[in-house]
């Protein structure tokens, strides 16, 4: 694995690199959730790198990405539409020739989606894992009405402490706690890798609470329009609790006429690619083969 800078027509971006699969193996692309960062997805994607180049992604405003242009998101909402294009500048800069696999883990899956539906072309096939999704006949309400609806997460993630003495006290904080629960040692240490950065008095986080209430504002309203258009073949993992995937919508994605599996793993939560990391593995391969 490699720490690289990307540059490409949305601005540099950091990723991890896995280059040593051999030459005319496939490539995949990792999107990462809302207020993570690549790192935190190494363990689940350096098994495949015997099969696939991959790129895994810090988003803008995430991981090393914020941490080496550190500058504050220019309203309170980024759209998700925007990291989808993102996601498509990344891949036409790394392998332009390519059909990528794409896949992605909350916000990532569903930027994934909408990256799929913009660039068809540039894509094989697609892994969502656990995108979230406002109820699709609320989003379509929204839309009509030209409203966004209400997101308790940006609120609650604006209030969110960003800056501490040292590392050992943001674990201290963090271990077992909040969307931390139900970590192992190995994720949180991932995470806090690349989560904090260096600053005046300690550390701090590289995605701001700012930059993470944005993000979180920013959900897309057209993900049943682009479930609608997808043309290529994917496969959904959800959690069970506290999964973003209402049984509506997964019942939706499950009917596609694209939809090679849909799986809602018991005893699983949203962070389940940290937890059944054996069956999301399996279920790229099984995508990329399909």
């Amino acid at each position: 694995m490699q720490q690289i800078e990307i540059e490409t027509s949305a601005g540099r971006r950091a990723a991890l690199l896995w280059n040593t699969a051999p030459a005319g193996a496939p490539w995949l692309h990792f999107a990462h959730a809302t207020g993570m960062h690549a790192r935190l997805y190494a363990r689940l994607l350096a098994p495949l790198a015997d099969r696939f180049h991959i790129i895994a992604s810090d988003a803008r405003g995430h991981g090393r990405t914020a941490a080496s242009d550190p500058r504050a998101p220019t309203s309170d909402c980024v759209e998700w539409e925007d990291f989808a294009a993102d996601t498509i500048a990344v891949i036409d800069a790394v392998a332009p020739e390519a059909r990528w696999l794409l896949a992605g883990h909350s916000m990532g899956g569903s930027a994934s989606l909408l990256a799929a539906v913009a660039a068809p072309q540039r894509v094989a096939g697609l892994v969502l894992i656990d995108p979230p999704m406002i109820p699709f006949e609320l989003a379509s309400e929204a839309l009509a009405m030209g409203i966004k609806t209400a997101n308790p997460m940006a609120d609650g993630a604006a209030r969110r402490r960003a800056d501490f003495p040292d590392v050992a006290s943001a674990r201290d904080r963090w271990r077992g706690r909040g969307v931390f629960t139900g970590w192992d040692d190995a994720d949180l240490e991932a995470y806090l890798a690349d989560g904090l950065h260096p600053a005046a008095d300690g550390v701090t986080l590289t995605c701001t609470p700012a930059w993470e209430a944005a993000t979180f504002r920013g959900v897309s309203h057209r993900i049943e329009a682009a479930l609608a258009a997808l043309d290529r073949p994917f496969a959904l993992v959800a959690g069970e609790i506290g999964s973003t995937v209402r049984d509506a919508e997964f019942a939706s994605f499950a009917a596609h006429r694209c939809c090679v599996s849909a799986q809602r793993l018991s005893g699983t939560t949203h962070f389940v690619p940290l937890q059944r990391g054996d069956v999301i593995r399996a279920t790229i391969a099984h995508v990329a083969a399909a």
